[in-house]
């Protein structure tokens, strides 16, 4: 999942572009500072002030363009999709704020599936009514589905060809870690961009990216506690 920011730098042709895929940012962030990605949602604002914060140059030279959100949307039929459609909603009201959406499929947790497969065996061995012991570990697991989006990569390697090779940036900030974009890293790098891989985990960015960036950034962990905000009962976390 992602997010797009352009902004002017120390001279019209010094523009810097930033990528992110949201999904990523979102749960690595999560995991480095110690909770679940289902717990937390990005707040767009804050996401878009880290950018600033790392671009600053004089204000009379910095020109804010816009930011693209790249998320993974639900389909129509899914029971979360009116609630994601708020958020998405939201997010596109903020100032500056363009969303651009993939696909978001949803399966039952592996994990899960295989517990359950095990209590079966196991009740049928014992002569155990396996429907008991399956309706007592619903009572007291829960296991969230595993979410997987899909063309995300893809509209995010678009509009880094696409804008390079119209030399919209001299510098592309990349906070994603997916080896999938790292054609698209090595293309932007022949139209002339110098690429920033920014991660809040290096070790989860695959080694071919961090092999071809020009520069590899650590996102700080109180950098991550303002970008992520725990998600209030009843609210959705997309």
């Amino acid at each position: 999942m992602g997010l797009f920011f352009h902004c002017e730098g120390l001279s019209v042709t010094d523009n810097i572009a930033g990528f992110i895929d949201v999904g990523y940012l979102k749960a690595e962030g999560a995991r480095v500072l110690g909770t679940n990605a289902n717990s937390v949602r990005l707040e767009a604002s804050r996401v878009v002030q880290w950018f600033r914060q790392e671009t600053r140059v004089d204000e009379s030279l910095r020109r804010f363009l816009r930011a693209y959100w790249y998320d993974g949307a639900f389909d129509p039929s899914h029971r979360n999709y009116e609630s994601q459609r708020r958020y998405f909603d939201a997010i596109a009201f903020t100032p500056g704020i363009q969303v651009r959406l993939g696909h978001l499929a949803e399966r039952p947790s592996r994990i899960r599936v295989a517990m359950l497969n095990a209590l079966r065996n196991t009740a049928s061995g014992m002569g155990v009514n396996p429907d008991e012991l399956v309706e007592e570990f619903n009572k007291n697991w829960t296991f969230y589905p595993e979410r997987h989006q899909k063309g995300v990569d893809t509209l995010i390697t678009l509009d880094m060809v696409r804008l390079a090779s119209r030399s919209a940036f001299d510098r592309a900030i990349l906070i994603a870690g997916d080896r999938d974009l790292a054609e698209a890293i090595r293309t932007v790098q022949d139209y002339g961009v110098t690429v920033t891989v920014a991660t809040p985990n290096r070790v989860s960015v695959a080694n071919e990216i961090l092999q071809i960036a020009d520069e590899v950034r650590v996102i700080s962990s109180g950098d991550l506690t303002g970008m992520l905000s725990f998600v209030r009962d009843g609210d959705s976390p997309e």
